[in-house]
């Protein structure tokens, strides 16, 4: 009986690699830096420059009932810069900023997201969005080779019009590690983003449409914890100008990391 325990306690790590992930409870501190290469071409000018902002997140999730994960977001600090020549602009109002989410167990789903109205904090539409989504969706069991995908569609408003923006995700688990001896796992992900929309805006009635792509990977650990990711994206957008048919191109290179600090 001795020898047989020993084999069934020693097989017990293997089949732990085939797992079911649900996010548990606690408060994070992230990290987040993103640096972009940006070209505007307009009437045959172009002019290109480098931009670069950083954000502190603190993300507190609770169990708030069997099937249904709270989250509270806040924008502890934001700011943004460029070598552009352009004055950065002010996001003090930005700060302190909270998001409130509810989500499955897993992320797979998120029930709600809400946040400022954009009547009330300008640019906050961008922001709530993208910090209701900011938690990976884990569908499944986490085993190397699993794979899922996932699609997410909201409004935001930019240059005053309202723009709806669908994100097409593809996650693949490439396998297990260690992060500060913590078991976790590598997640590769794929985003394909449109945007798009039309409306009178800060220069008129204008009409927007974009395209990017992202490549990345995430680590989340066995305990149910978001480690943090990486990732690059490639994009262009063009908006059209009514009044006078002129086009403006602009297209991005950028990186993005998140690093969990606390």
């Amino acid at each position: 009986m001795l020898v047989r325990s020993l084999v069934l306690v020693a097989a017990l790590p293997a089949l732990a690699l085939a797992q079911g992930f649900e996010y548990a409870a606690g408060t994070a501190q992230y990290r987040i830096i993103q640096n972009s290469k940006v070209t505007q071409e307009m009437m045959g000018q172009k002019q290109s420059g480098e931009t670069n902002a950083s954000q502190l997140l603190t993300v507190t999730l609770t169990r708030a009932s069997k099937d249904t994960i709270a989250g509270v977001l806040v924008l502890d600090s934001i700011a943004a810069g460029n070598n552009m020549g352009m004055p950065a602009p002010s996001l003090a109002h930005l700060q302190g900023l909270k998001v409130n989410t509810r989500m499955s167990p897993s992320g797979a789903v998120v029930y709600s997201v809400s946040g400022p109205k954009e009547e009330d904090v300008p640019n906050a539409s961008q922001l709530t969005l993208g910090m209701g989504a900011f938690m990976p969706k884990i569908k499944g069991k986490l085993a190397k080779g699993a794979t899922w995908r996932d699609t997410t569609t909201g409004v935001i408003k930019q240059f005053g019009i309202d723009l709806t923006r669908t994100v097409v995700s593809t996650y693949a688990v490439e396998g297990d590690t260690t992060v500060a001896s913590e078991a976790a796992w590598k997640v590769n992900r794929a985003d394909s983003i449109t945007v798009s929309g039309s409306g009178v805006g800060q220069g008129g009635a204008m009409t927007l449409e974009g395209l990017s792509t992202t490549k990345g990977r995430l680590v989340v650990s066995s305990k149910g914890s978001f480690l943090g990711a990486e990732s690059g994206e490639e994009g262009n957008i063009r908006v059209v100008l009514s009044a006078n048919g002129a086009e403006i191109s602009v297209t991005t290179s950028a990186t993005t990391k998140v690093q969990r600090v606390k």
